[in-house]
């Protein structure tokens, strides 16, 4: 779930065509982080966090203290060279499952112990995992199952401001100083401060990725967005066609502007564009832009001409045509194109090609 409960939200606030624009357009500006950050959705989502554990994965909880003296929550799934895989699990009873899940999170302590399993985690990238706009970390978990026992990878998991068990409200301000808490603990840390760093982010999570690598280039070493947009200010048009755009800059506190992060972000860092055609929420013209700037064109509607300016020289100074993988997924809508069958073997090849250097043979 992301975008779509505010656009039904709004809606319903527009009520008729006579005032709807004005009725929208109040709405906007009065609940405008309600309905971008719906992290009270679906029910219970700020109470109940699944945890690695529940589906056999031995992680670190983790409690982090931003600048503004917030306890945010987070995850550190390790890597390990014999996860239980999900096929395992599938073959077991209810019952025996549990026992095999425990049994795993168990071990891990005295694995944890020998040197081979401490230099594989050291050895293996890391993901770090923005989620999207509703729901919380725990929900993401199937998919970081996905990156650390199919494809290796330790897996760090942020829960922003006001989402989860973590404290505070979620605004664009607060979600950066949110991402500095999570790489400053990344790169203190004994085992995965030294890893290559890959963001990860669907929807909202891609433009906080984008904004990470801009904001860190020496830190990471690849970056994947799935269904993101180019900006907030650019993107409620197409949900909400009743507000006037001249309004946008007056009632918009949020921007996340992602077509302004891409020249900032180095030319040889890999990106991985994944984008599903049939996104009912995020148009796909949305992540045709980015990668068209990503390929070196210029900003042609930035939220505000001045920063597009901005976004133009800084492109034109250091010349970011930078390094891009694009694959679209025909039948992928804004929240299943990761279900899509061919969208993790796309990642993994990738993962080892960009990330790692390492050869992909064509069949596999």
């Amino acid at each position: 779930m992301s975008l779509s409960s505010a656009a039904t939200l709004l809606k319903y606030v527009a009520g008729t065509a006579a005032t709807g624009s004005v009725l929208v357009a109040g709405g906007l500006w009065y609940f405008q982080r309600h309905l971008i950050y719906p992290s009270n959705l679906p029910s219970g989502s700020r109470t109940d966090v699944p945890t690695p554990a529940q589906i056999g994965l031995p992680y670190e909880d983790i409690t982090l203290t931003t600048n503004d003296h917030l306890k945010l929550h987070a995850y550190l799934i390790p890597a390990r060279r014999r996860p239980v895989t999900l096929q395992d699990l599938q073959s077991l009873s209810n019952e025996d499952r549990k026992a095999r899940m425990k049994a795993e999170v168990d071990g891990w302590v005295e694995e944890m112990g020998k040197e081979d399993a401490v230099e594989y985690i050291k050895s293996r990238p890391t993901v770090v995992f923005f989620h999207a706009n509703a729901g919380n970390m725990g929900h993401r978990l199937p998919l970081a199952r996905k990156f650390n026992v199919e494809h290796g990878c330790n897996v760090f998991m942020l829960s922003y401001r006001g989402y989860g068990k973590s404290e505070g409200h979620a605004s664009e301000l607060g979600m950066r100083i949110d991402v500095e808490a999570a790489l400053q603990y990344i790169q203190a840390h004994p085992l995965i401060g030294k890893t290559k760093l890959i963001v990860y982010g669907q929807s909202i999570g891609g433009a906080v990725s984008l904004y990470a690598a801009a904001s860190h280039p020496d830190m990471i070493s690849g970056i994947i967005i799935e269904n993101t947009f180019l900006s907030l200010p650019l993107l409620i048009p197409s949900i909400m066609p009743q507000i006037p755009r001249f309004l946008l800059p007056i009632l918009l506190t949020e921007q996340w502007d992602a077509a302004l992060s891409l020249p900032k972000i180095r030319k040889s860092t890999p990106i991985l564009m994944l984008s599903g055609k049939k996104d009912e929420l995020v148009p796909p013209s949305h992540m045709v832009e980015l990668r068209r700037i990503r390929e070196g064109g210029r900003v042609q509607e930035a939220s505000w001409q001045e920063e597009g300016q901005a976004a133009n020289a800084a492109r034109e100074k250091k010349d970011l045509g930078g390094k891009v993988r694009w694959r679209e997924f025909p039948s992928g809508t804004h929240n299943d194109t990761c279900l899509i069958p061919g969208y993790w073997k796309e990642i993994g090849e990738w993962i080892r090609e960009e990330v790692e250097g390492l050869p992909v043979e064509k069949g596999e």
